[in-house]
């Protein structure tokens, strides 16, 4: 049932921009990395399987008593046009045990670097399209998995799922292999959008999918939208969460489509002239909060937002919750170990990313060697940006007073060419700030990136030809 106000799609910019939301949106619609990871990826440098051995060697730092396990599962049968995820495209589903052997080797292989003892947390399966694999391959990757890294008491246990690659015996199996909390691709369900992409998938499909998961007794369902396609507008999306409201996921990801056709050359499919502009682009989102709080949806940082019962907003409201390559997640100070091409761990306070060739990361762990490629060892100012950065998508804000003792500075004196330039974004309307504190206003949770930019030290240096990030908006 559509609960939302008639007018509803025509939510006013100037209710939630200011007077001017034109030239507002102009200001800020910047390159900026998505601060997935502080620093940002495109910054760190080579590092070697000795570089890594050693990391995983030390005496974690980490704050929480937990790890959490990441497996990366490359292959789709076809091409998604909007997607900036590490994928290979093959038909070929026998690929699937061939990599699942190489993931299982560099799971051992880990654990003989390793002498971290602690349980797993938290346990997940993203791509591609991890059921590109076999119900049995996949109990023999998470049964190696669970051998290799045992699990705490009551884990989460989330896989990644596109809609039209399973089936209710499948589903059944990853329940029965221990998933319990599911994450569905929809990014959207208008016909002319999806075909604009490559990805067609009716409503009903997701309907009956969702409907056998929750009866199987999935713990938490997840769905994945995006705004920014092609051929999208405000009158389609509104239909697409008025299809969304009818299954009611206890969270919903609502992501920004970053069209980088220079780095992602597949993207040059989409005609850019049906792309909606930054101001449409930014009406979406807007109307789509807007709605989502309607209906009892709590906003939880940039782009995510979930039902008030659920363990993310509960993660959220006791200042637990974590931002990371996997997006929100509700365990704070965990390290994370990612398995499986294209991977990134973050252990130790360091980050290392896997191989991106499928037949380098084989040749690696048939040499013995972890398949890595690049890489960062966090320097003590990393560290306090980072925990900045995070404390911005994740509390909403930083306190002075706090962030200065956990790491041992006085964060005004620390930050006093940072704190100088924050004032035209307090005048904007996008943080308050005083003497104590940051905190990001409601309109500026769709500047966060912005925000966070200015306490970015990689890109303070401004190295000409850098990185090329996504728009900001």
């Amino acid at each position: 049932m559509n609960t939302t106000p008639p007018n509803a799609t025509q939510a006013s910019r100037a209710d939630s921009l200011g007077e001017n939301p034109k030239a507002l949106l102009r200001k800020y619609d910047v390159a900026a990395p998505r601060y997935t990871s502080y620093p940002p990826v495109p910054y760190w440098g080579e590092v070697t399987h000795e570089n890594v051995e050693g990391w995983l060697a030390e005496p974690s730092q980490a704050s929480e008593p937990t790890l959490s396990l990441y497996f990366h599962v490359p292959f789709c049968t076809s091409r998604c046009t909007y997607c900036g995820c590490f994928v290979i495209i093959t038909p070929d589903k026998t690929q699937g045990g061939r990599y699942v052997e190489a993931v299982k080797q560099e799971m051992r292989l880990v654990r003989k670097y390793t002498k971290d003892s602690r349980p797993v947390r938290q346990l997940h399966l993203g791509g591609g399209t991890p059921t590109f694999i076999s119900p049995d391959e996949m109990a023999d990757l998470v049964g190696t998995a669970i051998q290799e890294f045992p699990l705490a008491e009551n884990p989460e246990m989330s896989i990644e799922v596109d809609p039209r690659t399973v089936n209710e015996f499948y589903l059944t199996k990853l329940r029965e292999i221990g998933f319990n909390r599911i994450s569905f691709g929809v990014q959207d369900f208008d016909s002319k959008v999806m075909k604009a992409v490559n990805r067609e998938q009716p409503f009903p499909l997701v309907e009956k999918t969702v409907e056998i998961a929750r009866r199987l007794g999935f713990l938490s369902v997840n769905c994945d939208l995006i705004y920014g396609l092609p051929e999208q507008n405000m009158e389609s999306f509104n239909h697409t969460l008025e299809q969304v409201e009818q299954l009611r996921p206890d969270r919903l990801a609502i992501y920004n489509y970053a069209h980088l056709p220079r780095i992602n050359p597949y993207q040059r499919r989409i005609d850019e002239s049906t792309l909606p502009g930054p101001e449409e682009k930014t009406e979406i989102f807007l109307m789509a909060r807007k709605r989502l709080a309607d209906v009892g949806y709590v906003p939880i940082g940039l782009d995510h937002f979930s039902l008030p019962e659920d363990e993310l907003t509960q993660a959220f409201q006791a200042g637990t919750m974590r931002r990371n390559f996997m997006g929100y997640a509700t365990q704070a100070g965990t390290d994370m170990l990612s398995f499986g091409i294209s991977s990134i761990s973050e252990f130790n306070r360091s980050f290392w990313q896997n191989e991106k060739k499928l037949n380098r990361y084989y040749d690696s762990l048939d040499a013995g060697r972890l398949p890595v490629v690049k890489g960062m060892e966090l320097s003590p100012d990393d560290l306090l940006r980072k925990d900045v950065v995070s404390s911005l998508f994740c509390a909403g804000g930083v306190n002075f007073a706090e962030m200065g003792e956990r790491h041992g500075v006085n964060f005004t004196d620390y930050f006093q060419q940072e704190l100088s330039e924050l004032p035209p974004l307090a005048e904007d309307g996008l943080i308050e700030l005083n003497q104590e504190r940051i905190r990001v206003t409601d309109r500026g949770q769709l500047f966060l990136r912005n925000v966070a930019m200015l306490f970015d030290a990689y890109l303070r240096k401004g190295a000409e030809g850098g990185p090329q990030f996504s728009r900001a908006l």
